[in-house]
């Protein structure tokens, strides 16, 4: 046995990141252990520093940021390597799926031959290289034939998600580090994406998993830590950081059906790091003490970041907002009397005549909330575009009060692309880079409804704060504001415009669970004052039933059911990620 047989493939003695102009550290003195075999999660609320913790896991960081400590990847001192040399030192060794798959999908290329193309950098024989292809894209729950002539754009969010995963494991790279693989996923496929990650590890590859998805983690990961403010404040074996979660403490089933147990006290964690670092006190800091579930099934004491994550997760499986948060928003005048936004007969199909979604027609009167539910890939998100004048309909009609709206965006006038807002999935895009968000937002009502700037900044400043964002992350640009922190400013951007239709894809999804919680409460407040209808689309299911009793279920294309949502879930899903009681 040679003397490298236990070097873990990841090991992080201690990581800070610091931002240029920032008062505090993105990550102070941060470190963990990744194993061969195992899967560590990193949990903890938007803006806490998972996806920079899990950039600097691969030595390297956004723009303007900087690190300081020690990252070893199977030894190797990434840190110590200059940057140019650091991408040949993880090729092979170490793969990336980031929080946003359209930053690593070549738009110009099609999915087979780009897979093909990256699997070169695990398998030097051309011969081997489009069978991992394959076998790439079979784990992550895609068919070669369905997906290898498209491009990204012509994939919905949950299969993109899926072409990404497959790109970080078409390598064959030993170490994975995933941050939110089960973003735009429908519960079939996150609870498929879950079994896949455990088998990973099961066959020897070690897993970084970055997640707000808390019964992913409970599933699937050894050991978790918990980051607030860019501290470790929070580790120890998932059942006693997270609670059962509905399985027994220390008894999580592998993807083979096993019981798989949780490193043992000697490997190296976080804790040796939070050990070195400066120890919090006073009443919120209360330090993890694994004495194991109580009757209730969470821990009995751990840290405040980890309990209000717990609570915010029980809250939202009990279904429905709570009496806590913020303030109603400020009512403004009575809108004007209006019928809503009508869809009759819409379709969209490819450029080779093929149908993508449709004909679908659905009504959504003032002050209206339904759900739009179904697999990924069924169309819900072409035909939410359509409405919104971003993909062109090949037929049908969209009415705003009873007056037909251009089809494209580019033809409606500054009132008719008020009328229809879409908050994007992935926000990361919508956003001009360079500028302050504080600006953006408020570009929404001065342009769209004529108010000045000052008063403009302010609205977008009150729905902030509604949402459970701090003003003073305003001022900031894009790329340093996190995924959930920029999924909200987006949907901060579309409610100040007052629309008549508000279309939400997957607002949630990277959204941690205490954030989750204050956008569920706070979002039927902000869309009274105007009465503005909601379209809904969501595979966040207890999310669906704390807003709406009403859903309508799409598959291939068409809408085929409408109802109250208690009937419109598919029995197929009963018991998937995100359908049960227990689930965030």
């Amino acid at each position: 046995m040679t003397g490298t047989a236990h070097v873990p493939l990841l090991h992080i003695p201690e990581i800070s990141a610091h931002a240029a102009g920032a008062e505090r550290p993105l990550l102070d003195r941060v470190g963990l252990t990744v194993p061969a075999g195992a899967v560590t999660a990193v949990v903890g609320p938007s803006g806490s520093g998972k996806t920079t913790l899990g950039l600097a896991a691969l030595g390297t960081s956004r723009s303007g940021v900087r690190l300081t400590g020690h990252v070893l990847l199977a030894g190797t001192d990434l840190l110590l390597l200059a940057p140019a040399r650091r991408p040949a030192a993880r090729a092979g060794r170490a793969a990336h799926l980031p929080q946003h798959p359209e930053t690593v999908l070549d738009p110009i290329r099609r999915a087979g031959g780009a897979l093909t193309e990256l699997a070169a950098l695990g398998h030097p024989e051309r011969s081997a290289r489009k069978p991992a292809a394959r076998r790439a894209l079979a784990l992550a729950g895609l068919e070669w034939e369905a997906v290898r002539r498209r491009f990204p754009h012509q994939l919905s969010g949950g299969q993109q998600q899926r072409l990404a995963l497959a790109s970080a494991l078409v390598t064959g790279a030993r170490l994975l580090v995933l941050d939110e693989p089960t973003s735009g996923l429908d519960p079939a496929l996150a609870q498929a994406l879950g079994r896949t990650v455990r088998a990973l590890a099961d066959d020897g590859a070690g897993v970084l998993l970055l997640s707000h998805d808390l019964r992913l983690v409970r599933e699937t990961a050894d050991r978790v830590i918990v980051l607030e403010h860019g501290r470790a404040v929070d580790d120890g074996p998932t059942a006693d950081v997270l609670g059962a979660g509905g399985a027994a403490p220390g008894n999580r089933p592998t993807a083979t059906g096993s019981t798989a147990t949780a490193p043992t006290a000697t490997e190296p964690t976080a804790k040796a790091s939070t050990a070195a670092g400066p120890t919090p006190t006073g009443p919120t800091a209360t330090g993890p003490t694994p004495t194991g579930p109580t009757a209730t099934g969470l821990p009995a004491v751990r840290h405040r970041a980890t309990r209000e994550l717990l609570a915010a997760e029980g809250n939202t499986a009990a279904g429905g907002a709570t009496a806590e948060g913020p303030g109603p928003a400020t009512p403004g005048p009575a809108p004007e009397s209006r019928a809503g936004v009508a869809a009759t007969d819409i379709a969209v199909r490819r450029r080779s005549g093929d149908p993508l979604a449709g004909p679908v027609s659905m009504a959504f009167p003032p002050g209206d909330t339904i759900a739009l539910l179904g697999p990924s890939g069924s169309g819900k998100t072409t035909f939410a575009r359509a409405l919104a004048g971003l993909t062109t309909p090949s037929s049908g009609e969209i009415r705003l009060d009873g007056r037909p709206l251009p089809r494209r965006i580019d033809r409606r006038t500054p009132t008719q692309r008020r009328a229809i807002q879409y908050v994007h999935q992935n926000s990361a895009g919508s956003f001009e880079e360079h500028r302050p968000v504080l600006a953006q937002l408020a570009d929404t009502a001065r342009l769209l409804r004529g108010l000045r700037r000052k008063e403009a900044t302010a609205e977008a400043i009150e729905a902030a704060d509604a949402l459970g964002l701090d003003p003073a992350l305003l001022h900031r640009t894009p790329d340093r504001l996190s995924g959930g922190q920029l999924q909200r400013c987006a949907l901060v951007r579309a409610l100040t415009a007052r629309p008549a239709l508000l279309v939400c894809d997957e607002v949630t999804s990277a959204l941690d669970t205490v954030s989750r919680r204050q956008v569920l409460d706070a979002l039927p407040r902000l869309l009274a004052p105007a009465r503005t209808a909601l379209l809904f689309i969501s595979h966040d299911l207890p999310a669906v039933r704390a807003l709406t009793e009403e859903a309508a279920l799409f598959e291939g294309g068409r809408c085929v059911r409408r109802g109250p949502v208690g009937e419109i879930l598919p029995a197929a899903w009963s018991g998937a990620p995100g359908s049960g009681d227990d689930e965030a």
